[in-house]
């Protein structure tokens, strides 16, 4: 029986890259905030079981809605990738917008624990299951006119690593992916230095199919980051 895998920000980038990457051996549930990427996707995935929508991921009545249509397509999930975040503004810490603050805080931070929320109970039932949360490189380099963005990342890096302890008592492993730069849609201008999405996507199927234990922490960077803590 095919294991289910929710990805979150599934039309582009490492979340795309995901969905190609696994679609042959599992079921898929995927959102995004492009229908039509979602259909380009869609109709690149072929025949896998697929099931999706198209809303933005900080709308908590949205995605309470589409985690009941996957638990009744799907009747469980195996895996959450909360992948789905940006970057929206850089700025110095005295220049920055509150709002653009508060919007980001939902979008990288909120969002991905009201997913965990909402699918925890499934996981718990089984005793079983995988939380990936796409973090950034960003929680080990603190850099300059990136305050909003990490802060954001680093306040989901603290709820994800209290996660690990207090899932384990159901059997549920919590991985934490921490990507440097990484060629996508996410950045303005293309750096084809930075690490493929792809790339990435194959280090999180192999800590999906991990066999026993789990994998807690992954640091993947290009060779042309030269970050100093």
């Amino acid at each position: 029986m095919k294991k289910t895998v929710v990805i979150t920000g599934a039309t582009d980038g490492i979340g795309r890259a995901l969905a190609i990457l696994l679609s042959k051996e599992y079921n898929l549930a995927l959102c995004g905030r492009s229908e039509d990427k979602m259909k380009e996707l869609t109709l690149e995935l072929g025949d896998c079981h697929i099931y999706t929508e198209c809303f933005d991921i900080t709308d908590a009545k949205k995605r309470h809605t589409f985690c009941e249509h996957v638990k009744k397509e799907f009747g469980s999930v195996d895996v959450l990738v909360n992948n789905a975040g940006a970057n929206t503004k850089k700025d110095k810490v005295i220049d920055i917008n509150l709002e653009d603050l508060r919007y980001m805080f939902e979008l990288n931070c909120v969002s991905a624990v009201g997913m965990i929320q909402e699918i925890y109970p499934l996981m718990a039932e089984k005793q079983s299951g995988l939380f990936v949360n796409v973090l950034s490189s960003c929680c080990l380099f603190n850099n300059p006119m990136t305050g909003s963005y990490s802060a954001t990342k680093d306040a989901m890096e603290g709820i994800s690593k209290i996660l690990t302890k207090e899932a384990k008592s159901h059997n549920i492993g919590v991985c934490n992916v921490y990507p440097g730069g990484v060629d996508t849609n996410f950045r303005a201008t293309a750096n084809h230095n930075y690490l493929k999405p792809q790339t990435v996507a194959k280090m999180i199927k192999d800590c999906i199919e991990i066999e026993e234990g789990c994998v807690h922490d992954i640091v993947i960077r290009p060779f042309i980051e030269d970050n100093m803590a």
